[in-house]
């Protein structure tokens, strides 16, 4: 089945958006539900509204903390500068500093994951401004080495990425963003068409060469953050789209092996998304994890 994301799921996730400015940023981001608070992270190259359809059941246990990125979604770059994945990090610490949250559960997925590990090794070291509980991670490439980036990432990533978001069209985005979902799970048409809205977002294509810096970021800084993960007192779990070419179960593997403190649950058939292609199996094991309920068997 293919994932349920619209342009409808778009609009009525922005609909109720805030905004919170911060360097020449105008973040957007939304806070729903009551209870302990679960700071969630999107990956490249979507936004925030990635989290949409686990967001409603979620919202009954916990306070959600969402936003878009420095440069993704609704978060207007003004300065159109490239924000690294430290500056990320620098402004979550603002926001949740702005909301008065003393203490959080990270949720996060993809980029999300590397700007955790950043936010993991300041609770590490004591110089985050609040507390981190515990952290569920997803897809995302927090062994570089083992990070098998596609074609496209590559291309941004070079003397041509600015050229190369540029040329970017929706039938180009699809077709490689296709290649990353599960065999049964990849988006149609008016799926996809909801996907480039989001990866568009208000700062446009050229925004593409900017954000994909990340992956210099995380060579730059694998020993910090894969250290952060192997250091760390947190409870942490990977839930993992197996299927996923880019850091589906080659990735857990090495987890285990590295990390054995992080348990790793597998999900059949699923790809690099999660959080969009098995949403009720991510709510059972996030609610599993914080002791509201049996997880899925996979």
């Amino acid at each position: 089945m293919s994932i349920q994301i619209r342009q409808k799921t778009i609009d009525d996730w922005y609909r109720d958006c805030r905004s919170f400015h911060w360097n020449d940023n105008d973040v957007a981001y939304r806070v729903i539900g009551a209870g302990p608070a679960l700071l969630m992270v999107h990956g490249f190259p979507t936004a925030g509204c990635d989290w949409s359809d686990i967001a409603g059941e979620l919202q009954k246990h916990f306070t959600l903390v969402i936003p878009d990125l420095l440069d993704y979604g609704r978060s207007l770059n003004r300065s159109g500068r490239t924000w690294r994945i430290h500056d990320q990090a620098d402004m979550l610490g603002a926001l949740i500093a702005e909301l008065d949250i003393a203490s959080c559960h990270l949720v996060i997925h993809d980029v999300g994951d590397t700007v955790g590990q950043e936010l993991i090794a300041r609770h590490n070291e004591n110089s985050l401004g609040f507390e981190i509980g515990s952290a569920v991670l997803m897809n995302g490439g927090i062994f570089p080495a083992h990070h098998r980036a596609r074609p496209a990432q590559k291309l941004l990533l070079s003397p041509l990425g600015p050229l190369v978001a540029k040329l970017m069209s929706k039938r180009k985005f699809s077709a490689t963003l296709g290649e990353i979902f599960g065999p049964e799970t990849v988006p149609d048409s008016a799926g996809f068409d909801a996907l480039w809205t989001l990866a568009i977002g208000v700062n446009g294509k050229s925004s593409f060469a900017r954000r994909i810096h990340y992956m210099n970021d995380r060579l730059e800084h694998e020993a910090r953050w894969v250290g952060a993960l192997r250091e760390t007192d947190l409870r942490m779990i990977m839930i993992n789209g197996v299927e996923d070419p880019i850091s589906g179960g080659h990735v857990c593997d090495v987890i285990e092996q590295e990390i054995p403190a992080m348990r790793v649950i597998r999900l059949p058939d699923i790809g690099h998304f999660p959080p969009l292609e098995a949403p009720d199996d991510c709510v059972t094991h996030i609610r599993a994890f914080h002791g509201l309920g049996e997880a899925a068997v996979v």
